[in-house]
């Protein structure tokens, strides 16, 4: 296997990487919008009071950390592709110089 193709498989390696990062936080945003939203829905519903209140609060925290976390992984994704393209190309170059 030669250096160059070494490298593509390494990029494709951490491109792949940053795509499932991405799916990840898509993930996890249908679950703090679509399952969390829903269970709130029903139990504010049917749940009345203090405690009510409070644990309502409890799960919009919990649900905002989701969110921040998802974020979080959308970034390092961005990162991991930029990196790795810049890397890439260096890497390129390298072997164009010395080819």
């Amino acid at each position: 296997m030669s250096i160059k193709d070494e490298i593509d498989i390494q990029f494709g390696r951490a491109m792949q990487q940053a795509e499932e990062l991405e799916e990840l936080s898509g993930m996890i945003c249908n679950i703090g919008s679509e399952k969390l939203d829903g269970a709130l829905t029903l139990l504010t519903k049917s749940w009345k009071g203090e405690n009510a209140g409070e644990f309502t609060g409890k799960v919009n925290v919990i649900r905002n950390r989701m969110y921040g976390c998802a974020e979080a992984l959308k970034e390092t994704s961005k990162l991991i592709k930029l990196t790795a393209g810049r890397i890439y190309d260096a890497e390129m170059a390298a072997i164009r110089m010395i080819s």
